[in-house]
């Protein structure tokens, strides 16, 4: 058995058989963003969460029934990747991105933890320092995730609305995220912190 030392992979030591994600220049693969972000905000494409996810006994194959019109790729896949948008009163308030994007709505409005449901647990944070009048410095279990995040679950699940995006490439995915957080001044909610 031969020894074989650890290293770092520079470009001249990638395998000859290494595809990277993205193959294109940062300039073509935002040159789009603006027409993009037109369909994402496009109030046609901006559909009741209650009614396609929220729903007592509204599951993933139900919901993704009802976005077929929406989404076509739907015809053959079950899930998509790509980015939603969360509406309250016609104001865009949340951007995020799933390689699921259908799971991942069901999660933020029906999921039973700070893990799945993320949005709810951030915002039900808020609310525990706006109720207790100090902040929650505990660890994210420690917070009461029925108590103060269902309340913004229940909101987002029964009075909210979202619009949707598939969008196949991770870099641009990423990208894009930001983009439509600076462009629709989402900072409330996307914070882009490091954990």
């Amino acid at each position: 058995m031969s020894k074989i030392n650890p290293t770092i992979k520079l470009k001249k030591h990638w395998p000859s058989n290494f595809l990277p994600d993205e193959t294109r220049e940062f300039k073509e693969i935002t040159e789009n963003f603006p027409a993009m972000l037109a369909t994402l905000t496009d109030k046609s494409r901006v559909i009741s969460i209650y009614e396609n996810f929220g729903k007592a006994g509204v599951g993933k194959v139900t919901s993704r029934n009802s976005l077929k019109s929406l989404i076509p790729q739907l015809e053959q896949d079950e899930d998509f990747k790509g980015i939603y948008l969360f509406w309250l009163d016609d104001e865009p308030f949340y951007t995020g991105i799933s390689r699921g994007v259908i799971k991942r709505i069901h999660q933020h409005t029906k999921g039973s933890n700070h893990f799945s449901s993320s949005l709810s647990y951030t915002m039900g944070k808020e609310f525990h320092n706006e109720i207790e009048g100090i902040e929650h410095t505990g660890t994210r279990k420690e917070l009461d995730f029925d108590r103060f995040s269902g309340p913004f679950k229940k909101i987002l699940r029964e009075e909210c609305q979202v619009s949707m995006l598939p969008i196949k490439g991770s870099t641009e995915l990423y990208l894009f995220e930001v983009y439509v957080a600076v462009q629709l001044k989402l900072s409330y909610y996307n914070r882009f912190k490091t954990h």
